[in-house]
C-alpha cells in the first residue's frame, strides 16, 4: 500500500463545530437549550433559562478542562450537543490561568497582565495561543469524534478591521481578542450571527457581509431561524445537496 491508496474521495459528515454570537438578550443560551445541550457555564448567566442542563459555574480553566476531559472519556448517554457559554469568558479563564497561576514570579498576583507576566513583551499571549491550539481545540475535536456537536456561544463586538485595500471598516464579530479570534473562526465549520429583525423574529446570519462576520461549510441559506431544529434541518439539507449546489 502506498500513501496514494489512502486518499479520501468521499464526504465524511461529522458533528458540526459552530460559533453562535450576538448581542445580549438575543437568545443564544435559549438556542442551546433548544438543542438539548449540556452547557459548560463559564459566565454564570444561564440560571434563568428554562429547560437547560448546565454545569456549575466554572471559575477557572482547569475546572473547564476537567469537564471537557470527562465528557471525552465518558460521554453522557444520548448527549447530542455540547455548548460553551461563552467563548469570550472561556478565553478569559485561560488568560487568568496563564497570567496568575502559571507565572511563578507572581502566582495569584492580580497585577499580572498579558503584557507583564512571563517576562513581559506579551509572552503570555503565546502561552494562551498554545493552550488553545494544543489543548482546547484538540479536546473539542475529540468531543465531536464522540458524535457530539460543539456550539460555542459568544457575545458580539463591533470590531475595526482593515480591508486589503487599506480601508478601516466596522465589522460585527465574536467578542474575542483579535490576536486569538482567527484560531476559533478557522476551526469552526460555521460562524453564525444571531440577531432580531424589526419584526421581532430571531435569526442566524450564515454568510459573511461587509459588516458581519459569518461563514458556513454546509451550503446553508443566507439566514435561518434561531432555533436548533431549524438549523439542524438546514444542515441536513445542505449536506444532502449535490456538491455542485454548494
Amino acid at each position: 500500500m502506498t500513501l496514494l491508496d489512502t486518499v479520501i474521495t468521499t464526504t465524511t459528515p461529522a458533528p458540526p463545530k459552530i460559533i453562535v454570537y450576538g448581542p445580549p438578550g438575543v437568545g443564544k443560551t435559549t438556542f442551546a437549550a433548544s438543542a438539548g445541550a449540556l452547557l459548560i457555564d463559564c459566565e454564570n448567566g444561564a440560571g434563568a433559562v428554562p429547560g437547560l442542563t448546565r454545569t456549575p459555574f466554572l471559575k477557572s480553566w482547569p475546572e473547564v478542562q476537567a469537564w471537557l476531559d470527562e465528557i471525552v472519556s465518558e460521554p453522557p448517554q444520548r448527549l447530542g450537543v455540547l455548548a460553551i457559554d461563552t467563548l469570550d469568558w472561556l478565553v478569559q479563564r485561560i488568560v487568568e490561568h496563564v497570567v496568575m497561576d502559571l507565572d511563578k514570579k507572581g502566582r495569584g498576583d492580580v497585577t499580572n497582565t498579558l503584557s507583564s507576566s512571563h517576562g513581559g513583551y506579551f509572552k503570555a499571549r503565546e502561552i494562551v495561543q498554545n493552550i488553545v491550539s494544543r489543548e482546547l481545540l484538540p479536546t473539542l475535536n475529540a468531543v465531536t469524534d464522540r458524535g457530539i456537536a460543539v456550539v460555542l456561544l459568544a457575545h458580539a463586538a463591533n470590531t475595526k478591521m482593515t480591508t486589503p485595500e487599506g480601508y478601516d471598516v466596522r465589522l460585527a464579530a465574536p467578542d474575542v481578542p483579535q490576536w486569538i479570534a482567527p484560531m476559533f473562526i478557522e476551526w469552526a465549520d460555521a460562524v453564525l450571527f444571531a440577531s432580531r429583525d424589526p419584526d421581532g423574529a430571531r435569526t442566524l446570519t450564515t454568510e459573511g457581509t461587509s459588516n458581519i462576520t459569518a461563514k458556513n461549510r454546509y451550503g446553508l441559506p443566507p439566514s435561518v431561524g434561531l432555533a436548533w431544529n431549524e438549523l439542524s434541518e438546514a444542515l441536513e439539507r445542505g449536506l444532502a445537496a449535490p456538491a455542485s449546489a454548494n
